[in-house]
């Protein structure tokens, strides 16, 4: 499988650009190793125009941890910045394939699709493999290749 990298032209509605993260890179990997702020939460919240605890539940992360983490001022763990960035890979690669119209975009993430075995894409985010397999699906339909 080929991994969904964010193409150099601009896209201004981009998620990574709104949640202020570079697209790739060492500043990226750094930015994730050091823990991303918590506030990248709301900013993923407020552009996906999702649920606090939707984001939470499809990234995989423990919003009882979060809160602790922010009262006392901390950034995510390396993990749940890993996690967050998975979510904005893949809602940046939905995004790209319905020509940045991010409400269809969503709309396809959670509903079940036959390309996933009639599972919903969003609720496989959770896992590397399972984001792995939604951009797979995107990159399939973006090039034509349904099989």
């Amino acid at each position: 499988m080929r991994a969904y990298i964010p193409g150099r032209e601009s896209q201004d509605n981009a998620l990574w650009r709104y949640a202020g993260l570079p697209p790739r890179g060492l500043e990226l990997t750094r930015m994730l190793e050091a823990g991303l702020p918590v506030a990248v939460i709301d900013d993923i919240r407020h552009w996906s125009a999702m649920t606090r605890a939707d984001v939470m539940k499809y990234t995989g992360i423990n919003e009882r941890n979060i809160a602790r983490r922010k009262s006392a001022g901390k950034s995510l763990s390396p993990d749940e910045s890993e996690r967050i960035a998975r979510f904005v890979r893949v809602m940046d690669a939905a995004v790209q394939l319905f020509g940045g119209r991010k409400e269809e975009a969503t709309h396809w993430l959670s509903h079940p699709v036959k390309g996933l075995g009639s599972i919903a894409p969003i609720t496989l985010l959770t896992t590397e493999s399972g984001a792995l397999d939604v951009l797979d699906l995107i990159g399939r339909l973006e090039h034509g290749v349904f099989s």
